[in-house]
């Protein structure tokens, strides 16, 4: 509960720049008004809104202060996605978990290949095992070989650390990167 609450901030922070106390007093006064003067009173109170928003827009042209991502920084996507879900329908929530769960995927496959190619570094006859999934041949023991090789494929071992999940987004960013591969000029 506190953890939605902590995520609402941003929203109640715009409400708070965007409207002024009396506005808000009539926020309050609200549910004790005639109930056939509310839809009134309810337009009323977002007209002025807008008046206000219009108004401070004009006055204040620069940029709000901490309602911006620094340039420095790479946004938290997934924690967007979070916040999104607070005000998300049933079905629009699924998406945005599947986004999440694309991410977390994304970042997976950046930290392996960011693992194989420091490990590539530290063991350069690494560089001559095939990729996962081509001419690999498991022994006897367990261990996946290279058939040409004869070494032990780290690209294997680490694929076999992903989830089936995983390994399909893995596969189809691989064929995304082969196909989107444009040829040099000779």
């Amino acid at each position: 509960m506190a953890e939605k609450k902590e995520e609402a901030a941003n929203v109640m922070a715009f409400d708070a720049l965007y409207t002024t106390n009396s506005i808000q007093k009539l926020k309050v006064l609200l549910p004790y008004i005639e109930p056939s003067m509310q839809k009134h009173l309810a337009v009323y109170i977002k007209y002025m809104e807008l008046q206000y928003t219009l108004s401070y827009v004009r006055k204040h042209p620069f940029q709000i202060s901490g309602c911006s991502i620094s340039s420095d920084s790479k946004p938290d996507l997934r924690s967007l996605c979070r916040q999104l879900c607070l005000y998300s329908s049933p079905e629009e929530i699924r998406q945005l978990e599947q986004l999440q769960n694309m991410l977390q995927t994304m970042e997976t496959m950046q930290e392996m290949t960011q693992t194989m190619s420091a490990l590539q570094e530290i063991f350069p006859d690494m560089s001559a095992a095939p990729p996962f999934g081509s001419d690999s041949v498991s022994s006897s023991d367990g261990s996946t070989e290279s058939a040409q090789t004869g070494q032990f494929s780290m690209m294997d071992m680490l694929m076999n650390m992903l989830t089936p999940e995983q390994k399909a987004m893995y596969e189809m960013f691989q064929q995304n990167t082969s196909t989107s591969e444009v040829p040099e000029p000779s």
